[in-house]
């Protein structure tokens, strides 16, 4: 079974559960609408009650009774008015405690609709399709070599012509393409914006040109442009775009923590973002939230408001004690709709609110959406400006993750050091804006070549450092290999000169009696050392 039917199982199984449940919670919210009436016990049962009904609006539309929780949610705000003011209206209890009765055919109206599952994510191509659209050989092969050097499928194109007829029988992933071709008199926008309008998916272009006229670029954004470049080409920037786009796709999903009394809810919100590719985990003990937050590094907390002990905004707060959490963001969860309640919320440690209940694609897109952005905000802090990978204190911290995480486990982990060969050189007599083109594609080789659940930085000017969780020495050195030789193949130019660089390696693999990450980080050290003093271009392994 894959994974999509299998969720697809286990949210159904939820929501049997949850409507099996139902009739019973309904009952109970009956009992305690019948002990209102007694002075003694008017008091605590209209405060469970509340409880109740929130609750029941809460999640009740995440389980498909839509119309049950916006019932419930009505009953739930006049037993909060009746609690606010300590006084019960007895006129209104008889019309409350028919529209509580009436709950029971609510929800079996409810419960007779089909509710269509959320839609699951495409799988993913591990092998990009490019097209190349360029009439000039020169440039079409400089493109098209240095693409496949990155492990991409390419085909040139060198007519428009030629082109449509293959983008509608085999429609690309992406399509770099010169604005004008002049034997064919034709100009490629019209025709790409033509060809996507034919196409299910549009497919993202980057267009080339000695253009740089404002009709040129607003042709471009409408035929699908995500990026432009001017001629002459800098390869480099234009593969730097190229990858930008499938970096959303071949990064590691976003890590999302649940914390919700309700399990049952927490659980089916964990399926739905599953769905999405997106790895959520499920809390309800607060007294563990700092065990779980260091297992886990959670990019983005959902956080619901009203639990027993200690509430969500007690929780958050406790959350921001801690330094280690300050950039976390949290998102309340809560069906509550007073906007005092939710202003103050909001002002003790939260960063947003979303109200309960949750669609399954509102929730999908708006966590999504919240991750991302915890991400990319995360990443403008801990990543090297140059190239895009993990700072030197922040993938010290890696290594350190990893060798604890191996000890534990009693996992492989490697850890490898790169650094360029006679890089000096090249700043010297190309420089440094070269040298800067040089270190983006060894980053570039790198993000692309190893895997998602590898972490990599730059440790130094022309030093790098990966760190390669459940991976041998020899499984390391094979990754390593295939980067030198792509990168060894790589033709770099600079001023109308050619010329190629080469790169050396060390790699230590943990052990049981390696506590710390600089053990590893100095071996790793002494075997590319021993890699330049054995002639540089190759791979050595530590003691």
């Amino acid at each position: 079974m894959d994974k999509n039917a299998e969720i697809a199982l286990k949210l159904q199984a939820l929501r049997d559960d949850y409507a099996a449940r139902l009739p019973a919670e309904i009952q109970s919210l009956r009992d305690l609408v019948n002990k209102l009436s007694d002075p003694d016990l008017q008091h605590g049962a209209l405060d469970q009650l509340s409880q109740k009904l929130h609750k029941l609006a809460g999640s009740a539309g995440s389980f498909g009774f839509a119309d049950l929780g916006k019932q419930a949610k009505k009953l739930e705000l006049q037993a909060q008015a009746w609690l606010s003011a300590n006084q019960l209206d007895m006129g209104m209890l008889r019309v409350f405690a028919v529209a509580v009765a009436a709950l029971d055919g609510q929800a079996q109206n409810d419960g007779a609709k089909k509710i269509p599952l959320v839609s699951q994510s495409a799988p993913l191509k591990t092998n990009t399709l490019i097209y190349v659209l360029e009439d000039d050989p020169d440039v079409a092969a400089e493109v098209c070599m240095t693409l496949r050097h990155f492990g991409h499928q390419v085909v040139h194109f060198s007519t428009v012509a030629a082109a449509e007829v293959e983008v509608l029988r085999q429609p690309p992933d992406f399509m770099i393409c010169d604005i004008m071709f002049t034997e064919e008199g034709r100009e490629t926008p019209a025709a790409v914006a033509n060809l996507q309008s034919h196409l299910p998916v549009p497919i993202p272009v980057i267009f080339v040109s000695t253009r740089t006229d404002f009709d040129a670029y607003h042709a471009a954004v409408r035929a699908g442009a995500v990026g432009y470049f001017v001629k002459p080409l800098d390869i480099i920037r234009l593969v730097e775009c190229f990858e930008y786009y499938l970096d959303r796709h071949r990064s590691a999903p976003h890590r999302v923590l649940i914390i919700d009394d309700d399990l049952a809810l927490a659980e089916h919100y964990k399926l739905v973002l599953s769905s999405a590719d997106i790895r959520a985990e499920v809390s309800n003990n607060p007294r563990d939230i700092f065990e779980v937050l260091q297992d886990f590094h959670p990019e983005l907390i959902l956080l619901d408001i009203n639990m027993p002990g200690c509430n969500g905004i007690e929780l958050a707060q406790v959350i921001r004690l801690n330094q280690d959490w300050l950039r976390v963001p949290i998102t309340y969860l809560s069906s509550e709709q007073d906007e005092e309640k939710r202003a103050m919320a909001m002002g003790r440690a939260g960063d947003d609110f979303l109200s309960k209940p949750l669609g399954d694609r509102e929730l999908i897109t708006a966590v999504s959406v919240r991750a991302a952005r915890s991400r990319q905000l995360s990443d403008a802090l801990d990543r090297d400006s140059l190239t895009g990978l993990l700072k030197h204190s922040r993938i010290k911290d890696q290594v350190d993750a990893e060798v604890n995480r191996a000890a534990r486990g009693g996992e492989n982990l490697s850890v490898v050091m790169l650094d360029l060969d006679h890089f000096k050189r090249v700043n010297d007599t190309y420089g440094h804006p070269a040298g800067d083109k040089v270190i983006k594609a060894v980053a570039h080789l790198l993000r692309q070549r190893l895997r998602k659940t590898d972490a990599v930085g730059r440790y130094g000017g022309e030093e790098f450092v990966a760190v390669l969780p459940r991976c041998s020495r020899e499984e390391a050195q094979a990754l390593m290999d295939d980067v030198r030789q792509r990168l060894r193949d790589i033709t770099f130019t600079a001023d109308q000169r050619s010329f190629n660089v080469t790169l050396s390696a060390g790699i230590a693999a943990y052990r049981p009696g390696v506590e710390r990450a600089e053990q590893l980080l100095q071996e790793a050290d002494a075997a590319l050392y021993r890699a330049k003093a054995e002639g540089r271009d190759r791979i050595c392994f530590g003691s």
